[in-house]
């Protein structure tokens, strides 16, 4: 598998240095290139947050109820949700997905500590990856308290997927692993080398990893991935709908690319034209892919028609929101 820092080294440079701040960190991950050319404002802000705060993180949490949805509302027809997360407030807002700057329904905070990335399975949970104690956080649709935490093997966790079949998977940029978690289990089943920032599953089961400037696929139960050879400067967040077909942030040109299923070209090439695009999520329909865009130091929400539109507009707005992590519910989670 060819081997790209740049991805690597421009959001991680520095963080063997701080690798004793980790908890469970491998004392033997290498140690990346300092290196940071073509550094997105995006990445420079997350990586300014990470080492200022030597991945401690904001202390603080706000008092929490069980639960932000009452049990009879769960049982009622389900509803799209947006989770927005704040790596600094260690925590992830809950908004209704109906409207714009839609008030907020709820917050998870317990059991967070810099959420990275989040994502919601088929069964509406939701998981989170946590930079500041290395584990993977779920929650069950409506409650606060996480009903799984896995820490064995979790090492600086970004990317964060769940299959169709509930298992976990987690991009470990403190020692360049993949592993994967059998649904419920808490210890990795498989350990991919690959030094992947962004993960996503489609609906056979098979794993999408962006690596420095390729995208491989990985079949089930395989350590070996395939380059798509997709033409595209710098692959960031994606996703893979239904029919197969992947839609990617391209870093390189403040863009998110769609390419057809097995075709190598993208059939659009969308602007984003308030700031720099940094995660996406896709929502059950595929009507709309909700995208965080740095804006400034901070962050906006924008949404954008799936798959023909072309422009993205303001969804939520607000310095007191989220920052990076995003994910939707129901979501396209196969």
């Amino acid at each position: 598998m060819s081997f790209y820092p740049s991805l690597h080294v421009r959001r991680f440079g520095l963080v063997a240095l701080l690798g004793a701040a980790l908890a469970g960190c491998s004392t033997n991950a290498p140690t990346p290139s300092s290196s940071a050319q073509g550094v997105s404002p995006a990445a420079n802000l997350q990586r300014d947050r990470l080492l200022s705060r030597g991945f401690a993180g904001v202390a603080s949490h706000r008092a929490q109820s069980p639960g932000w949805l009452a049990p009879d509302a769960r049982k009622r027809r389900i509803k799209t949700l947006i989770y927005w997360g704040s790596y600094d407030q260690n925590t992830i807002y809950v908004f209704s997905a109906k409207g714009t700057n839609p008030p907020e329904k709820g917050q998870i905070t317990t059991g967070l500590s810099n959420p990275e990335r989040l994502f919601v399975d088929k069964a509406l949970d939701v998981y989170s990856t946590n930079l500041g104690n290395n584990t993977i956080t779920a929650y069950k649709r409506g409650t606060t308290s996480p009903f799984l935490t896995i820490s064995n093997s979790v090492n600086t966790p970004t990317g964060l997927t769940v299959d169709a079949e509930g298992t976990v998977y987690c991009a470990n940029v403190g020692n360049d692993t993949i592993t994967e978690y059998p649904k419920g289990k808490t210890i990795p089943s498989l350990t991919i080398d690959a030094f992947a920032e962004y993960l996503a599953t489609d609906a056979n089961d098979n794993l999408y990893a962006s690596e420095g400037s390729n995208v491989y696929e990985f079949a089930p139960g395989s350590t070996s991935g395939k380059d798509l050879n997709l033409n595209i400067g710098s692959p960031g967040a994606l996703e893979v709908d239904k029919s197969g077909n992947i839609i990617v942030i391209d870093e390189s040109s403040n863009a998110i690319d769609v390419f057809p299923a097995g075709q190598t070209q993208p059939s659009e090439k969308i602007p984003v034209t308030a700031g720099s695009p940094f995660a996406l999520s896709l929502n059950k329909k595929e009507t709309a892919v909700f995208a965080t865009v740095e804006v400034n130091g901070g962050f906006i929400l924008q949404e954008l028609a799936y798959p023909k539109g072309t422009t993205l507009t303001t969804k939520i707005s607000g310095t007191t929101y989220g920052e990076w992590p995003i994910a939707v519910s129901p979501d396209a989670a196969l």
